[in-house]
C-alpha cells in the first residue's frame, strides 16, 4: 500500500480488489470515447495483479492503473484514469509512480505507453515524469484516430 498526502486530502494507493471493478469500470466509461468492455477489465484483474492498482479518498475509488510486466524487462500501461471530479489533483501522478516502483522492482528496465495524439493533459502528465515520444501509431484507436508511442527508461534505484 501506498500512501500520499495531498494539499486537502489524503490518496491511498493499493492493490485492485474485486469488490472495486464496477467503480473502475465507472470511471472507464466516464473517461474513454473507446472504452474497455467490463469484462476486459475482469481479465485485467486476473492477470495483471499486482500491477492494477486503485487510488482511495476517504474509502472511495476515484482512480486506477493498469499495467502489466512482458518479458521481464518491458513494463506496459494499459490504462489509467482518474474519475472527472477528482482530476487535477496528482492522483494520475500517483497512480503511475506507484506501478513505476513496483514495475521496476520486479525487474523491469522500460516503460511503454500508447496516448491518443490529442490527449494533451496525458501527454503533459508523462512528459514531466520523463516519458518520451518514440514512434506514432495512425488510426491506432477503433474512430481512426492516431496515437503516440510514450516511452521511460527506468533507472535502477540500488
Amino acid at each position: 500500500m501506498y500512501t500520499n498526502v495531498g494539499t486537502s486530502m489524503e490518496v491511498k494507493i493499493r492493490n485492485v480488489r474485486l469488490e472495486d471493478l464496477p467503480k473502475v469500470y465507472d470511471i472507464e466509461l466516464k473517461s474513454f470515447k473507446h472504452p474497455y468492455p467490463y469484462t476486459l477489465i475482469l481479465t485485467y484483474y486476473y492477470i495483471a495483479h499486482p500491477y492494477f492498482l486503485v487510488a482511495e479518498v476517504s474509502g472511495k475509488v476515484v482512480g486506477y492503473i493498469i499495467a502489466l510486466l512482458r518479458g521481464g524487462a518491458l513494463g506496459q500501461i494499459i490504462s489509467v484514469a482518474v474519475d472527472p471530479e477528482y482530476r487535477g489533483r496528482g492522483i494520475g501522478k500517483s497512480l503511475l509512480k506507484a506501478v513505476e516502483e513496483l514495475l521496476r522492482d520486479s525487474g523491469a528496465k522500460v516503460i511503454r505507453l500508447e496516448v491518443g495524439e490529442d490527449n494533451e493533459v496525458a501527454i503533459n502528465l508523462y512528459k514531466k515524469l520523463n516519458y518520451e515520444i518514440v514512434d506514432y501509431i495512425e488510426k491506432y484507436y477503433p474512430d481512426g484516430s492516431n496515437a503516440y508511442v510514450m516511452m521511460k527508461r527506468l533507472i535502477s534505484e540500488n
